[in-house]
């Protein structure tokens, strides 16, 4: 018997709902996602965010599904992509806001409707798996991958016990489980509430233990998550973070030949790498009384690397407060023009530096190239150290390839002030703590108007500023040993995500026949 779409047996009451209910239902999901998104921070909502459009979408005819799933991601682009026109101009902000919304009706639209040709255990497991992949793939395509930064596994990203299947899955399989509690729960109300006098129909075909199997199973794999957590051990070491707000201060600006927008995309005059300099070693010297044994400043280009005039200065200072200390610099190499980070130690040398490859479209039109994709760690009495710049971040393979390497500790500097922004900054950070439980490594980020942060290896965020608010923060972490199976094989869940999608387009067409 050939497959039918789950709209073949729709509920009279849902079918009857008023259009300004199922409406309203669909803003209220995208309502509720975004209260769980960074910058909101209410991470148990998102297991049950779009349980309200689901309802809806799944029990609508196919060519209405795209129609009700739009009030939901519009609600949600807007809420989640308020900095686009920060980072972009307005008019193109505002346009690339109502156009993401557009793209997630349409996923939705998709993969509802590869979900309603699926039968038993795969109507489950449809839409998660699909979720993932589209998920997983925008996130890596060529040209976007740098300006997709909302996931939905980001909801969770200040609640350490879901995170630690990062270790294992890398985020697509985070998404994964939040869809499909979402779907379980979904299709339990449906089954057990709206549509519980069917005696036939499609989803009579999937049985409540089915559902309740998956919720067990995400139950299983949070607590997991937080028995995992080690006691804190004895060798702790502790980092500062800085966050200088050297982009909003008049005072430096007025120093500087750039207009603000273009602040810290070039090499700084004599006057300004100075101010910058001194600013960030009064931080420096007011965060040296907790004797931290990392300070991390933001990426502000504050001065040329091989610049003895500077460099001397920042040597000096990290003798003087006892402390390794990793600047934002730019480097003239053979090569082209990097911005780098470099770090030096208690000793007043310089240890190391690494490039930073994932520059910004805004930082090639100025002159940066990105740096070779080398790896270096760096040996401290603290554990390897693998350093990298702003953007280093958000690309998957780079914190990984560190981890790789050896690398226990990962120091970033960073500079997400697009016109004072206060919604980019917890987006741009929540990349940080992914990297960190991915990969087991203590991380530190220095910023230019925040979120600065100190997160441990499980992804844990030990201490942080506030946005757009001077000032350093401090706080203690450990190192773990040996790779998780993330960081030795990588992306392996996220292309089994987009694999299990094609089998399941391939399920669907066959059935459609």
């Amino acid at each position: 018997m050939k497959n039918k779409e789950l709209s073949s047996f729709l509920n009279p009451r849902l079918k009857s709902l008023p259009l300004w209910l199922k409406i309203t239902l669909s803003i209220l999901s995208g309502v509720l996602l975004v209260a769980s998104m960074p910058g909101y921070d209410i991470p148990y909502i998102g297991w049950i965010a779009l349980i309200p459009m689901l309802i809806v979408v799944m029990n609508s005819r196919a060519k209405h599904r795209f129609l009700l799933a739009l009030p939901f991601a519009l609600v949600f682009s807007v809420g989640v992509h308020r900095w686009y026109p920060q980072i972009f101009t307005p008019a193109l902000g505002y346009f690339l806001i109502f156009a993401v919304g557009t793209f997630y009706a349409g996923i939705i639209q998709f993969v509802v409707w590869l979900q309603s040709r699926q039968s038993g255990v795969l109507k489950l497991l449809a839409l998660p798996t699909a979720w993932a992949g589209v998920e997983f793939i925008k996130f890596i395509a060529p040209v976007v991958e740098d300006w997709w930064f909302v996931l939905l596994a980001k909801s969770q990203w200040r609640f350490p016990p879901a995170l630690q299947i990062l270790s294992v899955t890398g985020f697509p399989g985070l998404s994964f489980l939040v869809m499909l509690v979402n779907v379980a729960l979904t299709f339990l109300i449906i089954k057990l509430m709206l549509f519980k006098n069917l005696e036939n129909g499609e989803l009579n075909s999937l049985s409540p233990m089915a559902s309740a199997a998956a919720l067990g199973l995400v139950i299983i794999v949070l607590v997991c998550g937080i028995m995992i957590f080690p006691n804190l051990p004895a060798n702790t070491f502790s980092i500062a973070a800085l966050t200088d707000m050297v982009n909003q201060d008049p005072s430096i600006l007025s120093t500087s030949e750039f207009a603000q927008e273009d602040f810290g995309t070039s090499i700084n005059p004599e006057e300004t790498s100075q101010a910058i300099f001194d600013l960030d070693a009064a931080l420096s010297r007011h965060i040296a009384v907790k004797e931290p044994d990392f300070i991390v400043w933001p990426e502000n280009g504050f001065a040329d690397a091989d610049d003895p005039q500077f460099m001397d200065q920042l040597k000096s200072l990290s003798a003087e407060i006892g402390s390794y200390i990793v600047a934002d610099v730019v480097w003239y190499a053979e090569s082209g023009m990097y911005d780098t980070a470099l770090m030096v130690n208690p000793a007043g040398n310089e240890v190391g530096r690494r490039a930073k490859i994932n520059t910004t479209d805004g930082e090639e039109n100025v002159g940066f190239v990105p740096g070779p994709h080398d790896f270096p760690v760096l040996d401290t009495p603290y554990g390897k150290v693998g350093l990298g710049v702003c953007w280093d971040r958000h690309r998957l393979f780079i914190t990984r390839e560190l981890a790789r390497n050896g690398a226990q500790i990962v120091l970033m500097t960073v500079d997400d002030d697009f016109d004072g922004t206060p919604w980019f900054p917890p987006i741009h950070a929540s990349d940080a703590v992914f990297r960190a439980a991915e990969n087991r490594v203590a991380m530190g980020l220095g910023t230019t108007n925040g979120l600065s942060m100190v997160i441990d290896p499980y992804g844990r965020i030990v201490a942080e500023g506030e946005v757009n608010e001077r000032g350093a923060i401090f706080g203690e972490v450990f190192t773990v040993s040996g790779d998780t199976l993330y960081t030795r094989y990588g992306d392996w869940f996220g292309w089994l995500m987009v694999i299990g999608t094609l089998i399941l387009i391939g399920l669907a067409v066959y059935q459609k026949k």
